[in-house]
């Protein structure tokens, strides 16, 4: 059994429920590391080339949460121009479908190397700087989108709370805002912890993530921002693989790339058979506390 505290790392609970950095970084630290070093040195999780299959299970993935918007958001098919917007659009793949869906797309990030190495058709579409300079740009503009997604942005940034404070100035009436954040604390990550799987909380890694989400917290975070849940689903539980000794990617990190190619299959699988039963799915892998990624969607609060 492997002992734990969260103190140890550096980790605290605040007040809204999930855990955060005691000592964050500064904005200018922050604004330096990603503007400058994120990108060009991550090969590994922005390698240069996917597999089609790397890419398939991308587009299954963004089919999933337009399946979503289409369904909740106030701006049905067909009722005039749909706007998106990405906020930390990185390598601009979420950008290019809902471009390719008919959508009007852009997108928000720190660096253009990403999206120039994927998706150079898209640069037009980006807006790069620090994040908050570009949502205050656009809320002075007065621009609105039917749909607006965080995906994988809220754990990076200083003030979460106040960036989903800005953003709900640019989410139009009856559209949606739909968060991914990593499950980070779960209690199958802790019973992982506790059993011997693993030695360490693998998912706290400084300064990337500054935040690590749970359901509840995500939730709270969000209700005082102006917002309120409608739907939670997560993605693949990976790190049920963590138990087998075999497929345990943390303690032996040369069974990553399998695990992650095993995991694609049964994700665009599962998406084949029925995408609404996909949803109701991965709905209840959420309510169980599972999932490496909560994905949450968000009315805001006065249009309810």
């Amino acid at each position: 059994m492997t002992s734990f505290s969260v103190t140890a790392y550096g980790i605290e609970k605040n007040k809204y429920g999930f855990h955060e950095l005691v000592s964050k970084p500064s904005e200018t630290e922050l604004k330096d590391y990603y503007a400058n070093k994120y990108y060009q040195q991550s090969i590994q999780m922005h390698q240069h080339e996917y597999s089609a299959e790397d890419l398939l299970w991308k587009r299954k993935k963004l089919e999933q949460k337009a399946y979503l918007a289409e369904q909740y958001s106030g701006n049905p098919a067909g009722n005039g121009v749909k706007r998106f917007l990405d906020v930390g659009a990185g390598e601009g793949f979420a950008m290019r479908f809902f471009a390719e869906a008919g959508w009007e797309a852009s997108g928000l990030d720190y660096s253009s190397y990403g999206c120039t190495v994927h998706n150079p058709e898209m640069l037009e579409n980006l807006l790069i700087g620090d994040i908050g300079d570009s949502i205050d740009r656009l809320v002075a503009e007065a621009a609105s989108f039917d749909l607006i997604l965080l995906d994988n942005i809220l754990e990076h940034v200083l003030e979460p709370l106040a960036v989903l404070q800005k953003i709900r100035h640019l989410l139009a009436d009856k559209g949606v805002l739909i968060i991914e954040v990593p499950n980070d604390f779960s209690s199958l990550q802790l019973e992982l912890l506790h059993s011997g799987c693993i030695d360490k909380p693998f998912w706290v890694v400084e300064p990337d993530h500054i935040s690590y989400f749970n359901a509840e917290g995500l939730r709270t975070l969000c209700d005082e921002a102006g917002y309120a849940r409608f739907k939670l689903i997560c993605d693949y539980p990976i790190d049920l693989a963590l138990f087998n000794d075999n497929t345990n990617y943390v303690m032996h990190p040369g069974a990553g790339k399998p695990v992650h190619k095993a995991r694609m299959r049964v994700e665009n699988l599962i998406h084949d058979i029925s995408i609404d039963k996909a949803v109701t799915l991965y709905e209840a892998f959420a309510d169980l506390g599972l999932g490496r990624n909560l994905i949450g969607l968000f009315h805001k609060k006065s249009d309810l």
